[in-house]
């Protein structure tokens, strides 16, 4: 009978010890870059040379929309959702230009007190096509509660 008792309490605690415990996960805080290329619709989506700082889903849905009025370009992002709570997304637009061949790079520096983004648009080298395009990028940042500075 003590053996029996023995044997039934250390099944019993091997059972309970063995529980899974919570998954706990950690999330990559990592920017990401959501899409980067050109409009194709000569400036008729409607969107001047501008840096964007998104907040919102409501926000994020209005420039998709904005940016689909001439071709379906949110098609091609590799992030359509994004989680706002944890996540803000920077867009950047440049004007529109008369070739091809533009591209903007785009280099985050995050300090205690500010975060600064540093926007560079690489313009062709060589020969371009000749077509209307607007560069634009668009990158998802951890969100924090500094000011966003763009250089």
């Amino acid at each position: 009978m003590k053996n029996t008792c023995f044997l039934l309490c250390t099944i019993v605690f091997t059972l309970v010890s063995c529980g899974s415990k919570p998954n706990k996960t950690t999330q990559n805080m990592e920017p990401f870059i959501i899409a980067e290329g050109n409009l194709y619709g000569n400036g008729d989506e409607g969107i001047p040379k501008q840096q964007i700082i998104i907040n919102t889903e409501a926000e994020w849905h209005a420039l998709k929309e904005q940016m689909d009025r001439v071709n379906p370009v949110s098609e091609q992002f590799t992030q359509k959702d994004v989680n706002f709570n944890i996540y803000q997304v920077i867009a950047v637009f440049e004007s529109v230009k008369t070739t091809g061949g533009y591209r903007i790079d785009l280099n985050l520096e995050t300090t205690q007190t500010q975060r600064t983004i540093t926007v560079n648009t690489k313009a062709p080298e060589g020969m371009a096509t000749m077509v209307m395009t607007q560069p634009f990028k668009i990158m998802a940042i951890p969100r924090m509660d500094t000011p966003i500075i763009f250089q």
